[in-house]
């Protein structure tokens, strides 16, 4: 049985418990936060010990560390538990700055553990069976790809997500869903031109994001923390032997319901200890979840240059 020690005790950390606990190799024993009552809160729903003491993660009895902090502070839970021989995974983005996600690769290549950053949607099985479609070349040649994350601006514990300078605004930390996607599906990224307003901040937040693949595909990745509707995404790719096209407003659900079906986090949470037991590498490794951030501050950089086009 694998002991899970948790950090952040907010909703994703809700989410990740949740998952921990129903599968049956792990087990949730330490609940962290900065708050004791929010850690208390949640840990009393697993049994687990709830302690505002980071050294609690990685004491003798811990074997996980689950990352569920704001981005900030990603890197230096990644790295103390990297450097305490725990098995790590974090919540995407993987980091605010390059420079942190090169420590945090470091920290953990050298300690030789397994760690996964949480790009949930490659588990969402509309984007999955997209991926399979274009890598299998069932619409030929791929032309142009855009997709869509739409949404209301979430607040998060202090409003840390209405800081630009923690949260990185919508595009590092929602597009970057797409940004990930578009990564694993069509290759590397060459260079990128956007556009976006992050000085609207914390009122809003939107960016509109082009990308040219070295494939030659083109990408629009369109990002909105401005809209009070239901939150939505959607994707079209457009090859030379077909389209593909989604829209989760003419889905029944966001997540899938039926009794057969398995919610994707908790496929992604299953993942996880599945390669740690295995010594597989996970499916999103951390040099991809780099490759996610290094694009995504590529379009911040050339929001703020003005709409200069930034090479990768």
């Amino acid at each position: 049985m694998l002991k899970v020690a948790l950090t952040g005790a907010g909703g994703l950390g809700g989410n990740h418990a949740a998952n921990f606990t129903q599968t049956p190799e792990t087990e949730v024993t330490v609940v962290h936060d900065v708050d004791l009552d929010r850690a208390e809160t949640l840990a009393s729903r697993y049994g687990a010990r709830a302690t505002t003491d980071a050294a609690d993660l990685v004491s003798d009895d811990i074997d996980v560390v689950a990352v569920c902090t704001p981005t900030p502070a990603h890197a230096e839970y990644v790295i103390m538990a990297a450097e305490a021989g725990k098995h790590v995974f974090t919540e995407k983005p993987m980091c605010r700055t390059l420079e942190q996600g090169r420590a945090m690769l470091d920290a953990v290549e050298a300690a030789g553990v397994t760690f996964m950053v949480g790009h949930v949607v490659r588990w969402f099985p509309e984007y999955a069976r997209a991926r399979d479609i274009i890598q299998s070349g069932g619409i030929g040649d791929i032309g142009v790809a855009r997709v869509a994350r739409i949404n209301s601006q979430p607040s998060g514990t202090n409003g840390w997500f209405e800081d630009y300078e923690q949260s990185g605004g919508v595009i590092l930390d929602m597009s970057i869903h797409d940004i990930d996607w578009l990564l694993w599906t069509l290759g590397p990224a060459e260079r990128v031109y956007a556009v976006g307003c992050p000085d609207r901040m914390p009122l809003m937040d939107y960016g509109l994001v082009t990308v040219r693949f070295q494939s030659g595909a083109i990408g629009h990745i369109e990002g909105s923390w401005a809209d009070l509707g239901r939150f939505r995404t959607s994707f079209d790719v457009a090859g030379s032997g077909g389209l593909l096209k989604y829209d989760s407003t003419q889905m029944d659900t966001q997540v899938p319901s039926s009794p057969a079906a398995v919610s994707p986090y908790l496929l992604e949470d299953q993942h996880f200890v599945d390669c740690i037991l295995s010594g597989e590498q996970p499916m999103v490794s951390g040099a991809d979840a780099l490759a996610a951030v290094e694009l995504a501050l590529a379009a911040l950089q050339s929001i703020d240059a003005g709409g200069e086009s930034v090479s990768l």
